[in-house]
């Protein structure tokens, strides 16, 4: 079951978005390979959508809910889950730490 999720990226974090995902899909691979397949992820992907009046939002589909991964991320277990944990603590605040919001809500999907 496809999973998305959007994140609003700061004013003057868009070009440490560009970054993270091209390393991570690029020069680290392997590293991030392994995170996903520790996460159950098999697929995702990644689309920025400008907002007039939101701000930049990096929009991001998987085939995973992320519990695994939120997992991973709140008891890193790799330099990579370490340095991918700073990274995304750093760029959009995220904290794992944090409680849990309120999952989002499939409304539909075609075709069904």
């Amino acid at each position: 079951m496809a999973y998305a999720f959007a994140v609003p990226i700061p004013p003057d974090k868009l070009e440490a978005v560009r970054r993270l995902i091209e390393e991570s899909l690029g020069a680290r691979k392997s590293e991030y390979d392994d995170l996903q397949r520790r996460s159950g992820v098999t697929e995702e992907s990644y689309w920025l959508q400008h907002d007039p009046e939101l701000g930049d939002l990096l929009i991001v589909v998987s085939n995973s809910d992320q519990t695994d991964f939120m997992a991973i991320m709140a008891n890193p277990k790799t330099p990579f889950d370490r340095w991918y944990r700073d990274q995304l603590r750093d760029i959009i605040g995220f904290d794992p730490a944090q409680p849990a919001e309120e999952r989002n809500e499939l409304l539909g999907s075609w075709p069904g």
